[in-house]
């Protein structure tokens, strides 16, 4: 059933407002915005540096590579439209940009009237080299105004060294777009890792942010919050959860954001260059945008599905590890292995039907690239014979397109991991949405001093509205007495601890010490002044030290070793080799029951409590160690006021009183021997004890 609970809330659809999660996740965003903007204009310099290198390409081709003139008859067009070009002897040659000013439709008439002849010359700029090398093939070139020209077809006739001199300014021009590529290319390299540092430092800041106010958020939720959530699901949201909001945000701001600017200054430097050209090669965009959005709804149900199945997986392989021995005990291995097979079959089902979504869209997104290469040719390459395009823009507006997918397909794949950073937002916003917590009073009472006297007032308390633990619970307990208080189990003897330490707040009735309300003062200040000693000790991972101050500064070694001498726990500390410095593991696993405890009651008594509480503390140990606690306890409990829960009557024999507590009410209360004499429920109580 766990498995099932934890599927209906992964599955769960979103119930909050896109925008109210953006406004919480904003809260956080916030502080770091000039850093957000900063990495913003760094992905736009990014970006920038991408589409220039084109640029450069194009430049070496339509300048220095193939600059190439072409012989016209009728120079009248030319004159028109404000272009002179070059004579010789009665022929009219035309540049390349010239002749592209002329636009398309006069290109065609040109040559559909032979005015345009198909010959291509190449043009080098009149100097004394370039001179020097068209007198000596005076049959070859022509010269005309400051350019010195000769046929395409005819270069091959030149001997190297005057090929190399007559395209020296060429060799010139295509060295420094070298250089400027290679600039280019250092001056990317910095921007984009600058850029991505930035990113991933925010975006760390800001997890960091976030998984801190989750922590203290939970630390500050009352007890009834922990009781309705399972620990793993708040671990959950303080690892997994900001792990997936830090992926989008690395993925937005280093990706996403790039992908999109990317996209849209392809689009325009294509329209730029040719408007004709580029409608028809984003002929295709409507379609590879039906199949992005195709492909986002089908890849997020995918990815969900995976996500529900990879959470049973690991609820299950948790639950059988955790549960280990029973499975061994019972001989439940082949009944467990079947269902976790059953399990990781509908996992690996699960992720077919997400790579059957991959490998439908990629293709698709292949056939639409080919698809743009192929009109590129077709439409651009006629362009480009006519010299309505250069080589050089036809070259780069397949270099252009070829950028182009694949951005598109990059998002589309970055959609699941937006998807589902969203529900982890979701689940994070939700948790801080719980208000299960018990709150002081703007007026409470902080430091006061305190002698010890407790009083319950008419308690009535339920830890759910439909049933009641505590029914009218009035006792009192004067300073340095010692109460005791017993009963089967499920009585109520463990929230009676609870309301005290105001882990939660009474329904009914009040709850006094010294006079004074609990509810009245600061809940920091109550517990200093309660010593709590539980029946399962919990040790955190680090030292004796640590666990017995729990990281308080304010104590010194032989406070502490006088802590442990009070609860007979020093010889346990002497023979460690490390003494107060030796590691203990997490839940002190190391160390046996009873050890725990004697440390649990030197922490209680190192912060000399006022009251101290003793919840089932001696009923997990050994009767040899029970003997240095019972002793102990002389020592811990004198002086001060003791509530004491136990099932041990060694401990209760002690009591000044004793408290009978049946099914949420007081009972019966006197000392044992009077209740051993006057009550029934008492005496059989001790006597179920000693027949066990």
């Amino acid at each position: 059933m766990r498995g099932d609970v934890l599927h209906h809330e992964e599955s769960a659809s979103s119930k909050v407002p896109i925008v109210r999660l953006l406004l919480f996740f904003m809260e956080y965003f916030i502080p770091y915005k000039k850093a957000v903007a900063g990495s913003t204009l760094l992905a736009l310099l990014v970006i920038a540096t991408e589409l220039m290198l084109p640029q450069l390409m194009k430049t070496a081709l339509d300048r220095f590579i193939a600059p190439a003139a072409r012989i016209i008859t009728e120079h009248q067009s030319l004159n028109t439209a404000g272009l002179l070009p070059a004579e010789h002897n009665g022929f009219f040659f035309i540049l390349p940009e010239q002749l592209r000013e002329l636009g398309d439709p006069e290109i065609k008439r040109l040559e559909a009237g032979g005015l345009l002849l198909p010959e291509k010359y190449y043009a080098a700029p009149s100097d004394s080299g370039t001179d020097a090398v068209a007198a000596k093939y005076p049959s070859l070139f022509h010269h005309a105004g400051a350019l010195n020209l000769i046929s395409f077809d005819k270069l091959s006739a030149l001997e190297k060294a005057d090929l190399i001199c007559l395209r020296s300014h060429d060799l010139q021009g295509i060295a420094g777009i070298c250089f400027s590529f290679i600039g280019i290319l250092l001056a990317g390299f910095v921007l984009n890792f600058s850029q991505i540092y930035l990113v991933e430092r925010t975006s760390q800041r800001i997890m960091h942010d976030l998984r801190a106010g989750i922590f203290n958020h939970l630390q500050s939720r009352a007890m009834s919050f922990f009781t309705k959530n399972p620990v793993g699901r708040l671990v959950t949201r303080a690892t997994s959860d900001v792990q997936n909001l830090h992926e989008m945000f690395s993925a937005l701001f280093s990706s996403i954001f790039k992908d999109i600017f990317l996209i849209l200054g392809i689009m325009v430097t294509l329209f730029f260059l040719s408007w004709k050209l580029s409608l028809v090669c984003f002929c295709l965009v409507p379609l590879l945008i039906a199949g992005a959005t195709v492909f986002s709804y089908t890849s997020h149900n995918a990815f969900r599905e995976v996500r529900i199945k990879i959470a049973a997986i690991n609820s299950m392989i948790s639950e059988n590890l955790a549960g280990i021995a029973v499975v061994k005990a019972f001989c439940r291995e082949c009944r467990t292995a079947a269902q976790f097979s059953r399990v990781n079959q509908e996992n690996y089902l699960a992720n077919m039907k997400q790579t059957v979504v991959f490998a439908i869209f990629t293709p698709l997104v292949d056939f639409a690239r080919v698809t743009a290469f192929a009109l590129i040719i077709w439409y651009g390459g006629g362009q480009a014979l006519r010299e309505a395009i250069s080589v050089g823009t036809l070259v780069i507006f397949l270099y252009y397109m070829r950028m182009f997918f694949t951005p598109i397909q990059d998002l589309a794949e970055k959609y699941s991991i937006v998807q589902s950073a969203f529900a982890s937002l979701e689940r994070i916003y939700l948790l801080f949405e719980d208000n299960a917590v018990i709150a002081d009073s703007p007026d409470a009472q902080a430091d006061n001093e305190m002698s010890g006297a407790v009083e319950f007032r008419n308690v009535t308390f339920g830890y759910t509205e439909h049933e009641t633990v505590l029914h009218d619970i009035s006792f009192t307990v004067k300073p340095g007495e010692t109460v005791a208080i017993v009963g089967l189990t499920g009585a109520g003897k463990t929230t009676i601890i609870n309301l005290l330490e105001r882990f939660y707040d009474v329904q009914q009735g009040g709850i006094f010490i010294d006079s004074v309300d609990i509810r009245s003062i600061a809940q920091a200040s109550l517990r200093r002044h309660i010593g709590l000693v539980l029946q399962d000790v919990f040790l955190f991972a680090g030292t004796i030290r640590s666990n017995i101050t729990l990281g308080s500064d304010g104590f010194t070694d032989q406070q502490i070793l006088q802590a442990l001498a009070v609860a007979n726990a020093d010889r346990l500390v002497e023979k460690l080799p490390r003494g107060l410095d030796e590691d203990v593991t997490e839940g002190g696993k190391t160390l046996s029951s009873g050890e725990r405890q004697l440390l649990s009651f030197a922490r209680a008594v190192l912060i000399d409590p006022k009251i101290l509480v003793l919840d089932e503390a001696t009923s997990n140990i050994d009767p040899v160690t029970e003997g240095l606690i019972q002793d102990a306890l002389d020592r811990i409990m004198l002086g001060r006021t003791c509530i004491v829960i136990a099932h041990r009557f060694s401990t209760i024999k002690k009591a000044d009183r004793i408290i009978v507590l049946h099914k949420g009410r007081i009972a019966e209360t006197g000392s044992h021997d009077a209740l051993m004499c006057s009550s029934r429920l008492y005496k059989q109580l001790y006597e179920l004890q000693y027949r066990n």
